[in-house]
């Protein structure tokens, strides 16, 4: 109550806040302090798309804004049906996973906000990035959020598979763009930042095409293999809408063969692809396709715009790629044929890949080699025909007429060349002007720590479990050669809103009590000490009295943190000790994850760390879990502690929750004094909670924690004795204390609190203090929230098994609570 008071005496300071306004700028409703339009918010605005299913909302407050100015914001918003997007600039992640859950409650209307760093893309499209499952979330009244896409206007082809960053191999890694995707090589960050900037400034992201761009100039090539494992993961739906883009070199199986990088491709794929001429540029709808030089640069506007190519069997020739679109090439044409225009009475004007070719209307001997001759990226090529010498006056006066006609910067980059000059040469596609085909420099990328598995996603599954089910009969670890390496993370977007890394839980400090807060210092633990009985096993001695206390601070070997070192040591215990647990389930999981889209990436890099680390999860929502966090809460060294660090690496793959979650307990009244004397927690197990009540819990206080990091176990739960909506938060975590509303006749108790973000924690421990309008937004949100469930039938969610996961506050810790 006390908590509460001095939020409504801080937001009575604040009236004085800044008066909001609004103007219609463009596309959007740009809501802005009174007087204050800034000029940079004002262009933004105007160079927005429209949004055909939502009002198009910008909000500019400044960073210190109170609560009240939100709630000004809300009232200037318009009175209609349609749902929001909304765009805030310079905040937090927190920030605005909290204005759109308030905003969507206040205004009993969908909301979509962005969870990540807005970047404008070409035409006014928005691209949100900031690592693992970011981009735009939808907001519902009385609902959980879920991620919607990660680029606006949402593409036809948006899927989850191209929003994230994944490795395609120890060397390769596949990037979403705001047009797209990027199939690049691991190089330093100074190689790959310029080639970024430029392709999320220049492709456009076209409602129907995704662009996928291959290589990076002046860096190793891609391979071929990195290619057709990306293409392996793209539904079937979206391969139809890929336009495959050489921006830098990429390695062949062999380059004497002769063969154009395209039919390549789709030899190795097996399927029919379409390449662009070029690389897309400008318009979202009808983009400009210039050729791409070898440093990245753009050369010249191609005419022939995109061609197809099919797979051909061993020793099958080559033809010339099928095109697929052109643009005409002079003004007042007729086109007699595709590509082919009349240009006189006896010339026809062809388009063809290396430029344009002027040529009599009959077929000619080398028109095969012609058309299949590959294009100069800094060069644009006017051919004439010179059959003889009569033919090459006639045909070289028109080509010189054409030239003429070209726009001016086609026009400085072309020349004036005979046929025979591309019919004469090898059909082969060499040289860096071109960006080509290049054998595999495996020097010049940066080395893994281990060589990647060559076998697929299914056998590496099936090998694995067979494995487990092998040591039931000799209690050995799984082989390691059933465990492919776990390649080097990539180069992630540093952008202004940044992800948590899956590794942050080892660099989170522990939250001291103020005025005097102390840093925790946990450092990478060593590898864990094998203990024999497996984890279901382990007890930690009650204390002697029955009495809440706040968990003691663990030291680096009793602490669930991830080790810096990574965690191959804790999975062959847990593979080892656990083995007859672990086969009983793997099966099951190994079918889990080879289902889900989401584990694709994974589980194609590293299938046994991937599955070591979710058959951790099922067995801690099992009843094998059940003694795993009260001697965590306690700081006690033992076999849990490997344990929970394969729990936790396996919760960093599920899918994230940000907004309200809730369970139900009776605090004891020890409970309540320790939460009376301090407003900061941080949690050494694992906390359970609900994304919705439960009508079977028992207890007279409602928890309602907001969360920006807690992972949903659905797909994981226990074939049996399932609980419904359930989220974990791992241990580290730091809450903090928002309101108590102790409980009395007629009134149920409440606890709000809410989840720290890593960057609202210095080194130190200390706790940033300018978050006054995140703790005012958590509040009202989970109060809205509160309300919502209250109207709502209720519903029975936790298993009985799972009852007493639910029974604890966090940041204390006591003896097991006993169930009535």
């Amino acid at each position: 109550m006390a908590e509460m008071a001095l939020l409504t005496k801080r937001r009575t300071d604040h009236e004085g806040g800044p008066e909001m306004t609004s103007h219609t700028v463009g596309n959007a409703l740009v809501v802005h302090p009174k007087d204050n339009l800034r000029s940079e918010i004002r262009d933004f605005a105007l160079s927005l798309a429209q949004d055909p299913d939502h009002e198009l909302v910008v909000v500019d407050l400044p960073a210190d804004s109170p609560f009240s100015a939100w709630e000004s914001a809300a009232r200037l918003l318009p009175r209609r049906r349609r749902g929001v997007r909304l765009v805030i600039g310079g905040r937090s992640r927190e920030t605005t996973a909290l204005a759109g859950q308030w905003l969507s409650e206040r205004l009993g209307r969908t909301v979509i906000a962005p969870d990540g760093t807005v970047i404008p893309g070409v035409g006014g499209s928005l691209f949100v990035d900031a690592g693992r499952g970011s981009g735009w979330v939808r907001f519902q009244p009385g609902k959980p959020p879920r991620w919607e896409a990660k680029r606006f206007p949402r593409p036809s082809w948006e899927s989850e598979s191209l929003a994230e960053i994944v490795p395609t191999s120890s060397t390769g890694v596949a990037e979403p763009l705001p047009g797209g995707v990027w199939l690049r090589p691991r190089a330093p960050e100074t190689v790959l930042r310029g080639h970024r900037a430029r392709l999320i400034e220049t492709l456009p992201c076209q409602p129907d095409v995704c662009t996928v761009v291959l290589g990076c100039p002046g860096a190793a090539p891609v391979s071929l293999d990195d290619v057709t494992r990306f293409w392996g993961w793209l539904p079937e739906t979206v391969r139809s809408r890929i336009r495959l883009v050489r921006f830098g070199p990429v390695s062949s199986v062999s380059n004497s063969d002769g063969l154009s990088y395209g039919q390549g491709l789709a030899n190795a794929l097996g399927e029919s692809v379409v390449c662009y001429a070029g690389i897309p540029v400008g318009s979202r709808t009808d983009p400009a396709i210039y050729t791409v030089q070898f440093d990245g640069t753009l050369g010249w506007r191609t005419f022939a715009q995109e061609f197809g190519y099919v797979p051909l069997a061993p020793g099958q020739p080559a033809p010339p790629p099928f095109l697929v679109s052109h643009r005409a090439p002079v003004f007042g044409v007729q086109e007699v044929a595709p590509a082919v225009y009349w240009y006189a009475p006896d010339a026809v004007l062809e388009i063809v890949q290396s430029g344009l070719w002027l040529r009599p209307p009959h077929e000619l001997a080398h028109s095969t080699a012609v058309r299949s001759a590959a294009p100069d990226a800094g060069r644009h090529q006017v051919l004439f025909e010179a059959g003889t010498d009569e033919m090459a006056g006639r045909m070289r006066q028109l080509a010189e007429d054409v030239l003429a006609r070209l726009d001016g910067a086609t026009r400085r980059l072309s020349a004036l060349l005979p046929a025979s000059a591309v019919a004469n040469a090898p059909i082969k596609v060499v040289g860096r002007a071109m960006a080509a085909i290049e054998p595999a420099q495996e020097t010049a990328a940066e080395p893994a720590e281990e060589p990647a598995a060559e076998s697929t996603v299914e056998s590496s599954l099936d090998s694995s479990v067979e494995a487990v089910e092998e040591s039931i009969v000799d209690g050995s670890a799984i082989r390691a050669a059933l465990e492919p390496a776990q390649p080097p993370e990539p180069a992630a977007l540093r952008l202004e809103s940044s992800p948590v890394p899956d590794g942050f839980l080892s660099e989170v400090p522990a939250v001291e009590p103020e005025p005097e807060p102390a840093p925790v210092q946990v450092a990478p633990a060593p590898a864990p000490a094998p203990a024999p009985a497996p984890v279901a096993e382990a007890r930690v001695e009650e204390a002697a009295e029955a009495v809440a206390t706040i968990q003691p601070t663990p030291s680096t070997a009793a602490a669930a943190l991830l080790p810096k070192r990574g965690l191959d040591e804790e999975r062959t215990w847990l593979r080892r000790t656990l083995s007859r647990e672990y086969a009983a389930v793997a099966n099951s999981v190994a079918r889990v994850l080879s289902e889900h889209p989401g584990f694709q990436g994974a589980l194609e890099r590293s299938s046994g760390r991937v599955l070591t680390d979710a058959v951790a999860v099922r067995l801690y929502l099992s009843a094998e879990g059940d003694e795993v966090d009260l001697p965590l809460r306690l700081a006690a060294v033992g076999p849990h502690v490997p344990f929970a660090r394969c729990v936790v690496s396996g919760l960093s793959r599920l899918p994230s929750h940000r907004g309200a979650t809730v369970f139900t307990l009776s605090p004891t009244p020890e409970e309540w004094e320790l939460y009376r004397s301090r407003k900061l927690f941080t949690e050494w197990g694992f906390v359970n909670a609900l994304t919705a009540p439960c009508a079977g819990q028992r207890g007279e206080v409602d928890v309602l924690l907001w969360s920006m990091t807690s992972r949903r176990t659905k797909l994981l739960e226990p074939e049996t004795g399932a609980t419904a909506d359930r989220v974990l938060f791992v241990p580290g975590t730091s809450f903090k204390v928002l309101d108590l509303t102790e409980p009395a006749e007629g009134r149920r108790g409440q606890v709000l609190l809410r989840e720290l973000a890593a960057g609202e924690i210095d080194s130190s421990g200390r706790v940033d203090r300018n978050r006054l309008s995140l703790d005012e937004l958590a509040v009202n949100s989970l109060r809205r929230c509160a309300r919502t469930w209250a109207e709502a039938k209720g519903k029975v969610r936790v298993a009985e098994s799972s009852a007493r996961r639910f029974q604890t506050l966090p940041g204390l810790v006591q003896p097991v609570r006993s169930e009535g």
